[in-house]
């Protein structure tokens, strides 16, 4: 039950969506949390996730944000900014600035990383540097609109400060298919790529295991439309026994649920939670890789090694998961040729998906210290580091001397081609293809693709296409 709170507040928190063709069917995790603990505080909050609304499509329209404070009369906003969303948020918040003179909050994974952005913007009350729990209710009840930003440094809560999610608070909860929980948090590696350190720490926060179950199975319960339950940790086996544990657990509830497990190292992989986890309702795992060449997988400092990644993806087909993998391109020492090494080793492991994202050396890593010494580093913000399904992709930000912007782009056309069938939705897709592959010259794995493809192409049709192209290369 609410606490009773004579200063009780109307909180809106928000999370604007991206307009490109990547389908996002996840709430947004850490505003129901906040939520969760405003509303025990006895506070009044709605929860609007654009991008979710946007991802369900048809079933629930997304409401303009100045109707929504009109109708809610919210006492304060908060906007979680992602740092690919920056574009979006700047837009947030100038809505909003213009049709109200509430305090606005900022905070989310952005600041972590970029804690000067917005700090001289006098359209913002508050930003919020770190996670929110410890902060957020006092924050709610005291904000009002201040002439320049605070700038508030939250401290990391503790695993019994993490509070459950409420999906009761979220505008279109009733289409949620998906329900994604934290068993833990942090992350006790150093990828020298990696970001995670400085958002949620490396010190691990082990959360109760029958608490997390009890809030997965109530809201199974309350929301019948969930079929997937989605393990959303850092790093979800650093204790192997409590993982196996948890998927016991899970086999045993039979809720009739799918299990996703995000951030999966293949040095935690062995043949029992393989099994356990096909058992409780896997039926994908997706392994982190990042480079299939031997000295650029040795500089980015994975902890892990090629024959265990080799080994744990053997073990995943062997049960008759699908197979997934993540690699980076261009990350430090990455070339044209060495990424070559990397399609190569993508071949091998016979996977039954890839994504290929973009390298982005995030500040203070160790991979922006070497493209700030061997290298050059663009702007970061709004950049998306994976080709969309329509085959839209933003410009590299990062380049070196062996491996420029071009070349780059090129080896994102040609590793995606040449692995996976994520291409071809419509004929102006189809066209689009033939027009980059004219453009980067890379005719050949066009053809690969083709070959895979399960479409009525003839090798002979492609073949003709090609020398149509090169011919119009000459004139």
């Amino acid at each position: 039950m609410n606490s009773f709170n004579k200063n009780k507040k109307r909180v809106l928190l928000l999370n604007p969506a991206k307009d490109d063709r990547f389908d996002v069917s996840r709430i947004h995790m850490g505003l129901t949390l906040l939520g969760e603990i405003l509303v025990s505080k006895g506070h009044e909050v709605l929860v609007i996730d654009y991008a979710f609304l946007r991802g369900i499509k048809n079933k629930e329209i997304a409401p303009e944000i100045e109707e929504v404070i009109k109708d809610f009369k919210p006492d304060v906003v908060g906007i979680s900014v992602f740092t690919y969303l920056f574009d979006e948020c700047q837009e947030f918040i100038e809505k909003i600035s213009k049709f109200t003179h509430i305090p606005i909050i900022l905070g989310g994974p952005h600041f972590s990383i970029f804690p000067e952005d917005f700090s001289k913007d006098i359209r913002v009350s508050y930003i919020v540097i770190g996670e929110g729990e410890k902060v957020i209710a006092d924050l709610a009840e005291r904000a009002k609109k201040e002439q320049s930003p605070v700038i508030i440094q939250a401290s990391l809560p503790f695993a019994f400060e993490i509070p459950a999610i409420n999906l009761d608070i979220v505008f279109g909860a009733k289409h949620a298919s998906v329900y994604q929980i934290q068993l833990s948090r942090g992350c006790p590696y150093n990828c020298s790529f990696c970001n995670i350190k400085f958002v949620a720490g490396k010190q691990m926060r082990i959360r109760n295991l029958d608490d997390c179950f009890s809030q997965i199975v109530e809201a199974k319960k309350k929301y019948p439309n969930i079929n997937t339950i989605t393990i959303t940790d850092d790093c979800p086996m650093i204790d192997k026994e409590r993982f196996k544990k948890f998927l016991i657990m899970f086999k045993k509830a039979n809720i009739n649920c799918k299990l996703v497990i995000d951030n999966v190292r293949a040095n935690f992989i062995d043949e029992e939670i393989v099994k356990l986890y096909k058992e409780a309702g896997g039926n994908h795992i997706c392994l982190g890789v990042e480079s299939g060449d031997k000295d650029v997988f040795l500089k980015i400092n994975k902890g892990e090694t090629l024959d265990e990644i080799k080994e744990a993806a053997e073990l995943v087909r062997k049960r008759g998961l699908a197979l997934g993998l993540c690699f980076i391109i261009g990350l430090p020492m990455d070339n044209p040729k060495r990424n070559r090494n990397s399609i190569k080793f993508a071949k091998s492991l016979k996977p039954d998906y890839i994504f290929w994202n973009m390298c982005a050396p995030w500040p203070k890593t160790e991979a922006y210290g070497w493209f700030k010494k061997y290298g050059k580093i663009g702007e970061l913000r709004n950049f998306s580091t994976l080709i969309d399904p329509g085959l839209n992709f933003k410009e590299p930000i990062c380049e070196s001397s062996d491996f420029s912007k071009e070349e780059r782009i090129r080896a994102w056309l040609v590793s995606n081609l040449e692995t996976h069938n994520f291409f071809i939705k419509k004929i102006s897709d189809f066209k689009k293809l033939f027009y980059l592959s004219k453009k980067y010259k890379i005719y050949d794995s066009l053809l690969i693709y083709f070959s895979g493809l399960p479409l009525k192409v003839s090798r002979i049709i492609v073949l003709k296409t090609k020398r149509k192209l090169q011919k119009t290369e000459t004139t």
